[in-house]
């Protein structure tokens, strides 16, 4: 007997339409292997003893006048869902191992037969005879893990693998299964390289005409191509990681992972081992395999520390140390790993300073200002703002279909009077309200910053903590301040009565301060 898989066209599938057509087809001796119903389709597949197909058909037309056509199927539409995912799942990159409750191996693809050389033999397997119990045990582990290192010998094979256990549970949270997925270590690294380049910038997407500047990116390209550390300084806002990012890409390195990490943002207890990783049992909350640092995962390319200024003490000790032996151990570790890692640093402090006052350590200034490029603050470059405006009207003018709106005259020249205390960043926040604001020109109305003349003074005393000189007219100091808050509320709320609010002050205070600011400007 041989299997056929048929496909009826009923024109009302009412309840027991299923019904009759079995009933139809055990009265020609045929045996019933399978059955979909997927209105107003019913398929079947059955074992079949030669008949006549013309027949057959006609006789069932005949039999049950609901049906309004039957044709003969290649699969069935669950073994036809059940190949695509096969070839979809062999397709991945990742390697992929199902298993059952129990831990026995129900299905690999092809990346995971690969890499751990499994064959059908392995079939009904118990996973662990491939994964360690530490690294994950079916007995025990009900939820979810995650970024799971591992690295070691499986059937006399070196593997360094990143695991992710996907639990798979009814509809009431009991656990069927798992999905293992694996990605090998490297393709981990690479992808840390392609989330980066599409944000990554060459020094010809630095915009400025500015002698300054064009002597700043001439220095950045010349030392680009040697293996010297390079520190960055500048005001925030200059674009210190766009440089970074362009030192790296005109570099040998170009091909390596490119690994920023912002040291001011990172918790303190936590940059250690965000850093340098961690073995297994390291510490309370650390992952039965370890993790991985930013050092490691950076071999081969380039890593920037943005606001390297921000390092607590004891932290700037280990990276001296990595820098100097080319080697980190990881928290709770006992073996040395090798790293070969350049370091782009940036700050917008005065390091030399933070070096005299004790809080930044000489040995590690020196070894990471090996080459420094100085990025001019746009005060300082003003050609640059006009060719600024215009990039930024071209690329964010698109979200709002704007790219084409104008800019007049007026507005770039009070564009010009401005000090900038917080550079390229600021300007590109002022465009983004701008656009907002304005429907066919911008003009000086839509800028919504302060250009009295008055206050630049003022704004280049505050623009760095560290460049403050004394004696200062502090009244006038805090009053500039006050003014900054209370516009920067006006832009955000729209009531008065809000903004008091939200600075903690009376409602009249407010409105006297905005009549006051008015009339000065």
């Amino acid at each position: 007997m041989k299997s056929k898989k048929i496909r009826f066209l009923v024109k009302d599938n009412r309840v027991g339409m299923a019904h009759k057509i079995l009933s139809a087809l055990a009265t020609k001796n045929m045996n019933i292997l399978a059955m979909e119903i997927t209105p107003p389709y019913i398929s079947v597949k059955v074992s079949w003893d030669f008949l006549n197909w013309e027949d057959f058909k006609k006789d069932i037309k005949e039999e049950i006048k609901e049906i309004l056509d039957i044709i003969e199927l290649d699969m069935m539409d669950s073994e036809k869902v059940a190949k695509e995912l096969q070839i979809i799942i062999n397709s991945m990159e990742d390697g992929i191992i199902a298993v059952n409750k129990s831990g026995k191996i129900e299905y690999y693809n092809s990346k995971a037969a690969k890499l751990f050389g499994i064959f059908k033999g392995d079939q009904n397997k118990h996973i662990n005879f491939l994964i360690p119990k530490e690294i994950y045990n079916p007995t025990v582990d009900i939820n979810d893990k995650s970024s799971i290192e591992v690295s070691g010998k499986i059937r006399n094979k070196k593997v360094n693998l990143i695991l992710d256990v996907k639990m798979i549970k009814n509809e009431v949270g009991i656990k069927l299964g798992a999905l293992l997925i694996f990605r090998e270590m490297d393709e981990v690294r690479r992808l840390i390289q392609t989330i980066s380049r599409p944000s990554m910038i060459s020094f010809d997407d630095i915009i400025g005409e500015s002698k300054s500047l064009k002597e700043t990116i001439s220095i950045a390209k010349s030392v680009s191509k040697t293996e010297a550390n390079i520190m960055i300084l500048g005001e925030s806002g200059t674009g210190k990681e766009l440089f970074a990012r362009a030192i790296h890409l005109n570099s040998n390195r170009a091909n390596g992972p490119f690994v920023a990490v912002n040291c001011s943002a990172v918790p303190e207890t936590l940059l250690e081992s965000e850093f340098f990783g961690y073995d297994k049992g390291a510490f309370t909350g650390a992952n039965r395999t370890g993790k991985q640092g930013l050092f490691e995962l950076a071999t081969g390319g380039s890593i920037f520390l943005d606001e390297i200024g921000d390092l607590p003490t004891h932290l700037q000790a280990k990276i001296l140390r990595a820098i100097q032996e080319k080697c980190i151990r990881r928290i709770g570790g006992e073996k040395e790993i090798s790293i070969d890692v350049r370091i782009i640093s940036a700050t917008h402090r005065n390091l030399s300073k933070m070096v005299i006052e004790k809080t930044f350590r000489e040995d590690l200034y020196y070894r990471l200002n090996v080459i420094p490029v100085n990025i001019p603050p746009l005060r300082e470059r003003k050609e640059d703002i006009l060719l600024l405006v215009r990039h930024f009207i071209k690329v964010l003018g698109e979200n709002e279909g704007k790219s084409n709106i104008k800019i007049t005259d007026n507005a770039i020249n009070e564009l010009k009077k401005y000090s900038w205390p917080g550079n390229v960043r600021e300007l590109q926040n002022v465009i983004e309200r701008a656009l907002i604001f304005a429907e066919d020109t911008i003009d000086v109305e839509h800028l919504l910053i302060n250009t009295k003349p008055t206050h630049n003074l003022i704004e280049s005393l505050i623009q760095n903590e560290d460049d403050i000189n004394l004696p200062v007219k502090l009244p006038v100091l805090l009053e500039k301040i006050e003014y900054d808050y209370i516009i920067k509320a006006k832009e955000k709320f729209k009531s008065s009565r809000e903004i008091a609010k939200a600075l903690g002050i009376s409602h009249t205070t407010v409105i006297n301060r905005m009549r006051k600011y008015e009339k000065s400007m």
